[in-house]
């Protein structure tokens, strides 16, 4: 059994594998509860993190593992040097690259290995990933949809905190009119439909390319999109086990 840790920017994912297959699956607020949360032992623990560096986890995390991967650029960048097959889909990861993106893009390549591919990430940032035929070429980053939310208010002296989650109710995002009649309405066709316009904007510059969506909103975004997407919302966390099972 492999345990794999997301830690993203607002919370973590915690899920359990044997092998390709996930056993269960739980959120985390807060990544300083997984100290009391990893109990068990487990083959293989696999950590991802776009945060600081927690020392005192990550020495919980090694007692409770027979290998501890610390998933980063480093670890990558020392397996490619090495020639290892599964990682020589990030052979062209830049300084910085989140411990996230690479996962979500080893985990495309594995499913769709020999197509040209758009990924797109939806969470504190959205993240734009392209891939030709297993190499990555590069990509963008703008900002989450609750992100652009709290900006407006915090950047502004009269929008309050507001949040898209009553208008996503519906789950249907095709039901939101380009013009807002009030508040409400004018943060959902500017945020919410800004998003699904960005999207259809780099699908139709690439319209060879697969598009993969994952992440926090993955599903209401494909839902709301014409033309064929991959919706695959758990493409860091299987990627993570992929590299347990290296």
């Amino acid at each position: 059994m492999n345990l794999v840790i997301d830690i993203g920017n607002t919370s973590c994912k915690v899920a359990r594998y044997e092998g390709e297959r996930q056993i269960s699956m739980q959120r985390v607020e807060d990544p300083f509860n997984l100290k009391e949360i990893v109990r068990e032992d487990y083959d293989t623990i696999v950590l991802a993190s776009v945060r600081d560096t927690d020392t005192a986890l990550i020495e919980v995390l090694r007692i409770h593992a027979g290998r501890f991967i610390d998933f980063n650029i480093d670890f990558v960048r020392s397996r490619v040097e090495k020639g290892e097959s599964l990682y020589m889909y990030l052979d062209n990861m830049p300084d910085g690259m989140g411990a996230d993106r690479m996962a979500a893009i080893l985990q495309a390549c594995i499913l769709l290995p020999e197509e040209d591919i758009i990924l797109f990430d939806f969470g504190t940032a959205t993240t734009v990933e392209f891939i030709d035929k297993g190499h990555y070429i590069g990509g963008a980053i703008s900002l989450g949809l609750n992100t652009r939310y709290r900006a407006l208010s915090h950047f502004t002296r009269k929008i309050p905190v507001c949040t898209p989650a009553t208008v996503l109710a519906s789950g249907d995002i095709n039901s939101i009119s380009t013009i807002g009649y009030d508040l409400d309405t004018a943060l959902a066709a500017g945020n919410i439909l800004g998003i699904k316009f960005e999207i259809e904007g780099y699908m139709h510059a690439h319209p060879y390319r697969k598009v993969i969506l994952t992440g926090g909103d993955a599903h209401i975004f494909a839902a709301g999109l014409s033309g064929e997407v991959l919706l695959a919302e758990n493409l860091v966390l299987d990627g993570l086990a992929h590299v347990a099972m290296a």
